[in-house]
């Protein structure tokens, strides 16, 4: 058992040290997570009632002065006397919940922003989303789920990343932990793995999002000079650098794909966003700001619904127990 949560640690310290996206800025930017509570249901709806409902519809609201998963429960609470409720998911850092109800059992989902207001969150429905829009969701989720793993309001997160990303990541643990990944046992830290990769990936996918909306570019003689010079500063010759990304497990193409993004990232962040201070405080705090509010302004579409799963259950385990 301490061995096993060795590891667990282990894993968060290892993808930090491995990932290959540069913006090392992300780490103690997304200090806010997806939470999902689940509200009981009876044994005649199971979790899977929620895909096959023909009834069932979403509301998406506006959600002010969240802080930690006390404040999810209390959400959770004012929302138990209303009936066709099934399921609701809270993202913290957005400031956004996801209310999925029965519409048949309620027509009009105005009453879930009036009881989370009364609760003392003031709420705003932004839109809903009807059972046959969910149907298509799912239905495009389904056939999309074998190239990409989520999409980042439009922007792809390729599927094939993600594995090499897994694989590079198990590697590296396996070196220290031997076989405790392949267990049987060993799901949940395969889980967590899952999670704490894709969520690297989606928030690296938010940032390009918001870079190319922006038009910010840099240009293809810049980058092979930057990467020339970070070859040079590792002290290894071109070959030897090419053998400990091989070595790393990743293919010297995708290191240089994911070179790029970071360069493009690092600069477009020094740039636009923290141009104005050099303080260190001040840039973690006004970097954060700005990633957090970009995040709450994306829409993350899982095609895998396992993936959306583990980050989910990830989130739920690490949040803040403190109430309101």
């Amino acid at each position: 058992m301490e061995k096993e949560n060795t590891i667990t640690r282990k894993i968060s310290i290892g993808l930090i040290i491995g990932l290959i996206i540069l913006v090392t800025a992300v780490a103690f930017a997304v200090t806010s997570r997806n939470e999902t509570i689940q509200p009981q249901r009876s044994p005649e709806e199971p979790a899977a009632a929620l895909e096959t409902n023909k009834d069932l519809s979403k509301a998406i609201l506006n959600v002010r002065d969240m802080s930690c998963s006390g404040c999810i429960a209390t959400i959770k609470g004012s929302l138990e006397g209303i009936p066709g409720i099934k399921d609701i998911l809270v993202d913290l850092a957005g400031g956004k919940a996801e209310v999925y109800y029965d519409q048949a059992l309620l027509p009009d989902p105005a009453p879930i922003a009036s009881a989370i207001t009364a609760a003392g969150y003031p709420a705003k429905i932004l839109k809903t989303v009807s059972a046959e829009e969910i149907r298509k969701e799912n239905n495009l989720a389904a056939s999309k789920a074998n190239v990409y793993i989520a999409s980042v309001s439009g922007y792809d997160i390729s599927r094939a990343d993600f594995d090499v990303e897994m694989k590079a990541a198990k590697q590296r643990l396996q070196k220290s932990y031997g076989d405790e990944l392949t267990n049987p046992n060993a799901a949940a830290l395969n889980d967590r793995l899952k999670a704490q990769v894709a969520s690297r990936l989606i928030d690296e996918g938010i940032l390009l999002r918001e870079i190319d909306r922006a038009g910010y570019k840099v240009d293809e003689k810049t980058m092979n000079t930057e990467l020339e010079k970070y070859i040079r500063e590792s002290g290894k010759t071109e070959k030897e650098f090419e053998k400990s990304v091989l070595d790393a497990g990743y293919k010297y193409d995708y290191f240089k794909k994911k070179f790029e993004a970071g360069l493009l990232i690092n600069r477009y962040v020094d740039e636009k966003v923290l141009a104005d201070t050099k303080d260190s405080n001040d840039r973690r705090r006004i970097f954060a700001s700005w990633f957090n509010n970009s995040k709450g302004l994306t829409e993350v579409l899982y095609y895998d619904k396992d993936i959306e799963k583990a980050i989910k259950n990830q989130s739920a385990s690490s949040s803040c127990c403190a109430s309101k």
